[in-house]
């Protein structure tokens, strides 16, 4: 599986004189230091969300589907980030939930993979003949999906009711991709290729800030009151 967390061993980021610092602290005391440095690295990764920025501060790459491109990219894997071990010795921090460390790791790395039309059926659960969703049938709405009605002179916008009663499942599937102007799924093909850019937000920037970090609250805690 893909690296999907950060972890932290403070002795890899001390000189000599630091080292020897942290092996005369209490194990409470180690651990407060590593569990205070991950929660700093938290903070820092949020707010590379929050800003849509990687770890060398370049922009994350925009949405393909412009729908949804208001939207924060990587807000919900952020609000799930936390402490996930943490004792004398090292710290991570990741997700605790198995498919979202998967999820986290295809982010951070990028991916690419082939889906079939067999597999996003089985996926979605598809029934045959099954009505379209409310996603797809609002989706077709924005997307300009018109049709003529009894009654009416001109072509209509349907509403979304209108549209989960009449159109089916792989119908609304196969118009959204043809208003989408996507020729390679609107072809009738059975595969593609789908690709993931890479959006990498979670650690500190450079080693050498993460020893920054680390001096620094190894610092507060040897000047604290015990």
């Amino acid at each position: 599986m893909a690296r999907s967390t950060f972890e932290l061993d403070a002795r890899g980021y001390l000189g000599i004189a630091e080292q020897l610092a942290l092996l005369n602290l209490t194990p409470q005391l180690r651990r407060r230091l590593l569990n205070n440095v991950s929660k700093r690295v938290r903070t820092m990764s949020r707010q590379r969300i929050r800003d849509q920025k990687n770890l060398d501060g370049s922009p994350f790459a925009p949405r393909k589907n412009p729908d949804k491109a208001k939207k924060k990219m990587e807000a919900g894997l952020g609000k799930l980030l936390q402490v996930t071990r943490v004792n004398a010795d090292e710290a991570v921090l990741g997700w605790r939930n198995g498919l979202t460390r998967w999820i986290a790791a295809q982010q951070h790395h990028g991916l690419s993979e082939r889906r079939t039309a067999a597999q996003m059926r089985r996926w979605n659960k598809v029934r045959p003949g099954q009505g379209a969703t409310e996603k797809q049938a609002k989706r077709l709405r924005r997307l300009g999906f018109r049709v003529r009605q009894a009654g009416k002179k001109s072509l209509v916008r349907p509403s979304t009711a209108w549209i989960v009663e009449h159109v089916q499942y792989q119908q609304a599937g196969l118009l959204i991709r043809i208003l989408q102007n996507d020729k390679a799924e609107s072809s009738g093909a059975q595969s593609w290729e789908i690709s993931l850019p890479k959006r990498q937000f979670l650690g500190a920037n450079h080693d050498r800030d993460t020893r920054l970090l680390v001096n620094q609250v190894l610092q507060q805690i040897l000047n604290s009151p015990r």
